[in-house]
């Protein structure tokens, strides 16, 4: 059976990885969603970049043309995401999608009100076929994201967790579990907690850190008025900045250290390790 797969946020740290991971199996197309598709350039042949902005739903229908299946992500840490992503499901409805695996966040289930909570709500409603990811942070905000600068620059990871522990994942994982959730109506319906395979806290992150890339680097547990400060700074909208802070009182709060074993029984692989993937990324470090 051929398949065209949607990815959105098909340059990010899940969407790449979607990509790769879908455009490796027999009889599937896909579309990756960007913002410039004219700098996109694609990992093999069965790859098309495709125009899509979020905020524009002109561009909606556009790329969903020909689409039977959809990975959906919103702007990281964008608290205006409903109203960008309740107009895509339903454009994707319109358009005949038979199936939508979104990318959500650990915990969400607890907090409908939240702007992923809502799009999680509305995708339930909207009578389409679904799966819900909810993975933890990725392992890759010390390699690529908020927490890799002062990595590279100090030696220090600087974030206010205290000394709270977090199950981080590796976005390759959530992308290997999200190809098997499109391609196998099976699975419908579930919504599922991803995460790596032990909690760690952050003096652990540190030394595996070290360990792989032979500097020394530690760990110091900041004010929250700082790293908002920092992230501000960096050209981010205050909301996230915000938003961060809010989600880094939940690793202090210890509710993100929870291990669930979903990335192994839907793939049937272990989760990546913290120092397995330190240990392949440790150029990022220096």
């Amino acid at each position: 059976m051929t398949h065209t797969i949607l990815v959105l946020g098909a340059t990010g740290f899940a969407g790449r990885q979607v990509v790769k991971a879908v455009a490796g199996k027999p009889g599937v197309q896909v579309k990756a969603a960007t913002r410039f598709p004219e700098k996109y350039t694609a990992p093999s042949a069965n790859v098309t970049p495709v125009h899509l902005v979020q905020e524009n739903a002109e561009t909606f229908a556009p790329a969903l043309s020909g689409v039977d299946l959809v990975f959906l992500s919103a702007v990281p840490l964008d608290l205006e995401a409903p109203s960008k992503l309740r107009p895509f499901i339903d454009e994707a409805k319109k358009a005949g999608v038979k199936k939508i695996v979104f990318l959500s966040a650990m915990g969400v289930e607890h907090a409908p009100e939240s702007p992923l909570g809502q799009i999680e709500q509305h995708l339930i409603a909207s009578g389409i076929a679904y799966n819900i990811v909810r993975p933890n942070f990725f392992m890759e905000v010390f390699t690529e994201s908020h927490f890799s600068p002062t990595i590279r620059e100090l030696g220090k990871i600087l974030i206010p967790a205290a000394d709270g522990k977090w199950s981080l994942i590796a976005a390759s994982d959530i992308a290997a579990v999200a190809a098997e959730l499109l391609l196998n109506e099976a699975h419908n319906g579930k919504a599922l907690t991803l995460t790596g395979p032990k909690a760690i806290d952050n003096h652990e992150v540190a030394a595996i850190i070290a360990k792989a890339s032979g500097k020394d680097v530690t760990y110091e547990n900041i004010p929250e008025s700082a790293m908002v400060a920092g992230i501000i700074a960096s050209g981010a909208p205050e909301s996230a900045a915000g938003f961060m802070s809010f989600l880094m009182s939940g690793v202090r709060d210890g509710h993100f250290a929870p291990v669930s074993t979903a990335v192994k029984d839907i793939t049937g692989s272990e989760a990546l390790s913290f120092e397995s993937f330190a240990e392949a990324n440790k150029t990022f470090f220096s």
